[in-house]
């Protein structure tokens, strides 16, 4: 089973980057996959085949249905091993690292902010009203927004500042149709810098409220995307960071 897995880790979900075609109720490809991987790992087989099944019959020539079928075939095997579970659980973490980079590719995963400010401008808003497009598409995520501020000033103001830009982004993604309890907020005051440097047009980077989609598996916020070193490969092929949002005017 393990090596089954270990090849359908390898492979991309190129589809998720774009607007999945939905089936009869809705559903989309990535959206069963995820389903059937998590029935696995919970050890619903039946379900979990039902749900595989499902995918192939409704998306027979997409990637998805490729993996499902590796998935198929692992769950034939009858194999329930530690190993066998930790592999699932590998496939979650690297289908959460392709929907993180799908997303910053689409649409841009971050804000900026004028200094001292947590007012969007007309940039920040379209922005927002696209993440909130591509997340209604993909009911099955959630997200944490990251609130950050590089203002100057002391560390309890940079707190307040921090949350109130999240709250800012929250409340435009939820005014843009976005279920409320899809979204968490995790404001860092000066202490999740992207960039470490002095001049003003540098720390402007650090002005910002990211949108950051939680593990698929436990939904469970983790660090920022731009700070963990883990999840930095998928940023490699977008640009210096910054590059997904604009330094408000």
């Amino acid at each position: 089973m393990s090596a089954v897995l270990a090849v359908m880790i390898a492979l991309p979900l190129p589809a998720i980057a774009q607007d999945d075609n939905e089936g009869p109720n809705g559903e989309t490809a990535a959206e069963l996959l995820v389903d059937g991987m998590d029935a696995a790992s919970d050890h619903a087989t039946e379900s979990a085949r039902r749900i595989l099944q499902k995918l192939i019959s409704l998306f027979p020539n997409s990637s998805e249905a490729a993996r499902a079928r590796r998935a198929l075939a692992t769950l034939g095997s009858g194999g329930d091993t530690d190993e066998d579970r930790a592999a699932i659980r590998a496939d979650e973490a690297e289908r959460t690292a392709e929907y993180r980079h799908a997303f910053l590719v689409s649409v841009g995963d971050r804000v900026f902010f004028a200094e001292s400010s947590a007012d969007l401008g007309g940039r920040a808003l379209a922005i927002i009203e696209s993440q909130a497009r591509w997340l209604k598409l993909r009911p099955n995520l959630t997200v944490t927004v990251i609130g950050r501020a590089d203002d100057g000033g002391d560390r309890r103001s940079a707190q307040v500042l921090s949350t109130q830009r999240a709250e800012a982004v929250r409340g435009r993604l939820v005014a843009a149709g976005l279920d409320a309890t899809r979204i968490d907020l995790r404001p860092t005051g000066n202490d999740d810098k992207v960039a470490v440097c002095t001049s003003s047009l540098c720390r402007a980077q650090n002005r910002n409220a990211e949108v950051f989609i939680n593990d698929l598996r436990d939904q469970n916020p983790i660090r920022s995307s731009m700070q963990s070193p883990a999840a930095q490969n998928p940023r490699s092929s977008s640009g210096r960071p910054g590059e997904t949002g604009q330094v408000a005017q």
